[in-house]
């Protein structure tokens, strides 16, 4: 059972992307600018900087477009959906229903 929970999300990297968008995940410490410049050296631009800066989102229907992002410095290039969590910000854009009924009126 333990194998089957750690060999299922290796199974979703060896799909191809039903929508051609894939996560490239570049080096630790890389910059938000360093991936789109990456991303410009293979001829691509990002749609979207993931959680953390190394990680971006490209529109790649071809292998060969994938190969020239590895080219450019990714580690990994995988299923944009495999990373969901990852590509997400998760920081709230209004208040939630708790901290504005908690928030004291002026």
């Amino acid at each position: 059972m333990i194998a089957i929970v750690g060999v299922t999300p290796l199974l979703a990297v060896a799909e191809p992307a039903t929508d051609d968008r894939y996560a490239a995940v570049f080096p630790p410490g890389w910059q938000a600018r360093d991936v789109i410049i990456a991303g410009a050296a293979a001829g691509q631009s990002a749609l979207m900087i993931g959680r953390t800066a190394n990680i971006g989102v490209f529109v790649l229907p071809a292998a060969d477009d994938r190969q020239a992002l590895r080219d450019a410095g990714a580690w990994l290039i995988i299923p944009a959906n495999t990373l969901h969590g990852c590509l997400i910000n998760q920081t709230p854009t209004a208040q939630s229903i708790r901290s504005s009924a908690e928030t004291p009126s002026t």
